[in-house]
């Protein structure tokens, strides 16, 4: 398996800006989504805990390659700028992936969501 570091970040946003955080983090990914290490990103709410966001990235790499490649990237500057008025705390767990499986989905179904 070629090396992949997972990024689960889970966000506790601030009383009121959970809509706004997530157009940000909406923004984010679809900056980042061209980066040559970029696998894929799905963004999650969390029915019990209903001012979070939770966000899971797959990037090609290592934790060491994401934070000196890819944290400091500078349009993340200002994204990190903006946390401290939208959230509370950020939670980052680095995880390495041990085994993957797929199904066979078409382009087509997966942007209809299927």
């Amino acid at each position: 398996m070629a090396e992949k570091v997972v990024l689960y970040v889970r966000f506790k946003t601030k009383a009121g800006k959970k809509e706004e955080s997530g157009r940000h983090l909406h923004a984010l990914v679809e900056i980042m989504k061209v980066e040559p290490a970029f696998l894929n990103a799905i963004i999650h709410d969390d029915p019990e805990q209903a001012d979070d966001i939770v966000i899971y990235e797959t990037w090609q790499g290592t934790r060491e390659s994401w934070l000196k490649n890819e944290f400091t990237k500078p349009y993340r500057a200002p994204y990190e700028k903006l946390l401290a008025e939208l959230v509370e705390e950020r939670v980052i767990v680095f995880l390495t992936p041990v085994e993957e499986w797929y199904r066979n989905v078409r382009e087509e179904d997966r942007r209809e969501g299927r």
